[in-house]
């Protein structure tokens, strides 16, 4: 009897032990996958409607991305690389390389493609690129910042009416064209002011936002835009930045993994309608 006393008290014992690890076991498990890592992602304007799918479907693996809105193109790269937010992403390639050049900014680097808005020509004069004449003087807008408007002259060139000093690299001058295939008469303006300014315009090339602003899109009313696959248009795909040290973060590189899914392509499909284009394919 005592022999049989004893063994069902160690049974007891055992079984309190056992039951105390489960509990506990379950306990680091349930902490484990409830743990949530919070980062600040750098976005301009207020429109987070592509990266609301993304976050949603990082909060499954325990990510949470939280915006910080900015309203210029210059607070983005400077808050990323001062450590006030944990990515960014606004900006084309050339737009980075430019910025970190000039600013001297040594501690930045691009980990992932995210979409490209590209430029197209608009006139109100023709309707269609062949309508355009090229046995007569034209008249015609680019954007007047640097990035943009050595984009526009990039793209004139694509277009075929001017050859460009290759030795000047992806942001050419007006004075680096050196011949002009056609006569044009190259006005440069405040982005945002050339969508009212076509009327007086034989045609203008206009970056892809502003167009949109304008009610301009590339289906109804480009008369041509950027081939995004062609040569060098690489440096006009948009990106997502992160300092150096964190470049091959786990989560950071999850975070990438989760944008460049056929969900967010379908999404940038269906609510940009063609005005932007996925392109880590």
């Amino acid at each position: 009897m005592k022999k049989l006393i004893l063994s069902l008290f160690a049974s007891i014992i055992l079984l309190g032990c056992s039951s105390t690890k489960t509990e506990e076991t379950s306990k680091a498990e349930t902490k484990e996958v409830t743990e949530v890592r919070t980062y600040k992602l750098g976005v301009n304007g207020t429109d987070h409607t592509i990266w609301d799918g993304v976050r949603e479907r990082l909060k499954e693996k325990g990510i949470e991305i939280e915006y910080v809105e900015f309203t210029d193109y210059v607070q983005p790269n400077i808050a990323l690389s001062d450590g006030e937010i944990d990515l960014n992403a606004f900006q084309t390639v050339i737009y980075f390389e430019n910025f970190i050049k000039e600013n001297n900014i040594t501690n930045l680097t691009h980990i992932g493609y995210t979409q490209v808005a590209p430029m197209g020509i608009y006139s109100k004069k023709y309707a269609t690129k062949e309508e355009i004449p090229t046995d007569k003087k034209l008249t015609i807008a680019i954007p007047n910042d640097t990035t943009n408007g050595g984009r526009a002259i990039k793209f004139l060139e694509q277009l075929g009416y001017i050859k460009v000093d290759p030795s000047v690299g992806n942001i050419p001058k007006i004075v680096d064209i050196t011949e002009y295939v056609v006569e044009l008469e190259i006005v440069e303006m405040v982005a945002t002011q050339i969508p009212a300014s076509l009327p007086d315009l034989d045609f203008a090339v206009i970056n892809n936002g502003v167009a949109y602003q304008a009610g301009l899109t590339i289906a109804k009313d480009a008369l041509a835009y950027e081939d995004y696959k062609a040569e060098g248009m690489e440096n006009y795909w948009n990106i997502i930045a992160v300092k150096t040290e964190d470049a091959t973060k786990e989560d950071f590189l999850t975070i990438v993994k989760e944008y460049q899914t056929d969900e967010t392509k379908k999404a940038i499909e269906e609510y940009y309608g063609g005005q932007s284009i996925p392109v880590w394919e």
